[in-house]
C-alpha cells in the first residue's frame, strides 16, 4: 500500500482524476472546517468551490454541545453558502433517531449538554438530568442518587459541565436496571480546542462508567459502524467508493471512513501532524492528505486552468 499523497502534489492529470472519483463529500467539522475556538482560513471558499464543482457536501461532528443555530452561525461566519440544518449530523441527532426506532416512548437519563437536552425536548423524549449548583455533602449526594423512576437508557455525550454526581447517578441507573442501555455519542480522546491547543476529550469519562457498571456502550458517533449504516440510509449512498470522508483524526475519521468503504483524506489543521500520520500503522493511514480544507480551492483552480 502506497503512503498517503498530498492532493496538491498530485500531477494535474491525477488531480483531475481524484476530483472526478467522488460525488459526495462527508466532512468532519471541528479541526477541519473550524476549530472549537477559532477559525481555519479559507474553509468557506473551499466548501463553495466543491459545491460549484458539482459535489454534494454533508457535515458530521462528534459535538452536540453546539446548538443547530450555533452550527449555522459558524457556517455563515466562514462564508459557506447553501448549508442547511439537514446537512449536519451530530450525536444527539443520531441518538434521537436511534431512540425513536429502538426505545420509543422510554424515559432516559442524560449526561449531555443543555443544547443536546433541548433537542431531546423538541423531539418529545422524556429525560432526567442533573444541574446542581449547590455545595454537595455526603447526605445531599445520597438524596441526589435516589432513583425515583427507572430509565430505558443513559445517554453519554460531550458535556463541558459534567459533574461527579451526574456520573454517579448514571452509574446507579445502569446498576439498578439490567434493561437500561448505555448509549454514547461523542467519545473523542482528544479535542482540538484552539490553535496549538488540544485538550483531553471525554473518552475516559465514558470508560469510568463502563468500568463500574460492566456495560458496553452502543456508540452512535464516529467511528461507530451504526453511524455508517445511518449515513447510507440518510444520504442514500449506493456506491461508498464515490464518497470521500475528510477529517483531522485517524481513529474517529480516517478509520471510520475506511470501514464505511469511503475514500479518506486527513487534513493537518486539527490535532495531528504529518509525522503523526506517517508513524501510524499503514492500514490506519488515509488515502490522501492536505494541509487544510482550503487546499481544495487551489486544486480546483489548477484543474479549471
Amino acid at each position: 500500500m502506497s503512503p498517503p499523497r498530498h492532493i496538491l502534489k498530485l500531477s494535474l492529470a491525477e488531480q483531475r482524476q481524484f476530483i472526478e472519483s467522488f460525488d459526495l463529500v462527508i466532512s468532519d467539522c471541528d479541526g477541519v472546517v473550524w476549530l472549537l475556538v477559532g477559525w481555519i482560513p479559507g474553509t468557506g471558499p473551499a466548501v463553495n468551490a466543491l459545491k460549484a464543482a458539482g459535489k454534494q457536501i454533508k457535515f458530521v461532528s462528534n459535538n452536540s454541545f453546539r446548538s443547530e443555530e450555533g452550527y449555522m452561525e459558524k457556517f455563515r461566519h466562514i462564508g459557506a453558502q447553501n448549508v442547511h440544518e439537514d446537512d449536519i449530523v451530530h450525536p444527539v441527532k443520531t441518538i434521537v433517531r436511534y431512540l425513536k426506532k429502538h426505545k420509543p416512548g422510554e424515559r432516559v437519563f442524560s449526561l449531555m449538554s443543555l443544547e443536546a437536552n433541548e433537542t431531546l425536548r423538541k423531539h418529545n423524549i422524556e429525560y432526567e438530568s442533573l444541574n446542581i449548583k449547590e455545595h454537595l455533602t455526603a447526605a445531599s449526594l445520597v438524596d441526589y442518587l435516589a432513583i425515583e423512576k427507572p430509565v430505558g437508557a443513559v445517554l453519554f455525550d460531550i458535556h463541558l459541565d459534567l459533574s461527579y454526581v451526574e456520573l454517579a447517578k448514571a452509574i446507579r441507573h445502569l446498576q439498578e436496571n439490567d434493561d437500561c442501555q448505555l448509549i454514547a455519542g461523542g467519545s473523542d480522546v482528544i479535542m482540538p480546542l484552539a490553535e496549538n491547543l488540544n485538550v483531553a476529550g471525554f473518552f475516559d469519562f465514558l470508560e469510568h462508567v463502563k468500568r463500574y457498571t460492566q456495560r458496553e456502550a452502543t456508540f452512535l458517533g464516529k467511528p461507530s459502524p451504526i453511524l455508517g449504516d445511518m449515513f447510507s440510509e440518510m444520504f442514500e449512498i449506493s456506491e461508498p467508493k464515490r464518497c470521500i470522508f475528510i477529517g483531522d483524526t485517524l481513529v474517529q475519521d480516517v478509520q471510520f471512513g475506511k470501514a464505511c468503504g469511503y475514500q479518506s483524506l486527513l487534513v493537518l489543521s486539527g490535532c495531528l501532524t504529518k509525522e503523526d500520520m506517517l508513524s501510524a500503522p499503514v492500514e490506519a493511514q488515509p488515502d490522501y492528505y492536505a494541509d487544510s480544507l482550503a487546499d481544495f480551492t487551489q486544486l480546483l483552480q489548477n484543474i479549471n486552468q
